[in-house]
């Protein structure tokens, strides 16, 4: 069980518009690069998969731009950065905290606290962020917009893109599960699908 009493700040309400904008571009990203392995196959090619694979590119570079906004804010926001980065004081003996807490079957506290989920999310956005990274150089190394398979050079950002998206579908997951998890015991955690959403 997840103690309510002891969770964090709430969260910001324009990095809650933060995080509905990447649940929905990055499900996106990943469950549409799974329809577009066949373009490249060369396999059961159809106007479906291209224009799929037009908006995931498109998508991907729309991600780059929250991306970028998302850091600046957590650069200037303190305490969303300690979150993120729980490596001394308060978030770090959260994290110990959190730690010891998951021996007596305690799940972490919500919020903007730091500890155990501000580790594993800051892990994951810089995850996230590095394949985004990639697909941005991936977009402007791809010739006439995909038509013909690209090589060379091209393959190096791919192959780290195609490797590090495993990485994001476990975060995806994980991440969604705990959620889940967390809602049977404190709906609160849910607040941050609503950026209105008062604490």
């Amino acid at each position: 069980m997840s103690n309510p009493q002891n969770a964090g700040r709430e969260w910001p309400m324009g990095f809650k518009f933060l995080h509905v904008l990447f649940a929905l571009l990055i499900t996106m990203q990943l469950f549409s690069e799974l329809y577009m392995k066949k373009i490249w196959k060369k396999r059961g090619q159809d106007h479906f998969q291209h224009l799929l694979f037009h908006a995931h590119m498109w998508a991907g570079m729309a991600t780059v731009v929250v991306l970028g906004i998302f850091w600046y804010w957590v650069y200037k926001n303190g305490d969303v950065r300690s979150h993120f980065f729980p490596y001394s004081g308060a978030p770090l003996q959260g994290l110990c905290d959190d730690i010891a807490g998951l021996t007596k079957k305690k799940l972490p506290p919500h919020g903007v606290r730091g500890g155990l989920p501000g580790l594993v999310h800051g892990l994951g956005m810089l995850v996230v962020t590095s394949m985004a990274v990639t697909g941005f150089f991936m977009f402007f190394l791809i010739p006439s917009f995909g038509v013909a398979k690209p090589e060379h050079i091209y393959q190096i950002p791919k192959k780290i893109h195609d490797f590090l998206s495993t990485l994001v579908w476990i975060y995806w997951w994980g991440h969604i599960s705990m959620a889940l998890l967390h809602a049977r015991t404190n709906r609160g955690i849910l607040r941050i699908f609503n950026p209105m959403a008062k604490a």
